[in-house]
């Protein structure tokens, strides 16, 4: 969970980065896309009650993910 939710909360320029070039740090740290599709698994076949509990946390961190980008001349206007 925490390498998903502190994944979200980097800069965007750092997430652009990382889908154009990846990361190798990946490599010994580990992959928070991989992270993320694992909660999937998990909550898959956790217990209802503790799915929805684990599902409210990520929920989270989703939201966070899937927030607009503002537009690049923002700082302008």
């Amino acid at each position: 969970m925490s390498l998903w939710k502190d994944y979200v909360h980097q800069p965007e320029r750092t997430l652009w980065h990382d889908y154009e070039w990846g990361n190798v740090h990946w490599y010994c740290c580990g992959n928070p896309l991989e992270a993320r599709a694992l909660l999937d698994t998990v909550m898959q076949v956790l217990s209802p009650r503790s799915a929805r509990e684990l599902r409210k946390i990520v929920n989270r961190s989703d939201a966070v993910w899937n927030l607009p980008t503002p537009p690049y001349d923002a700082a302008r206007r």
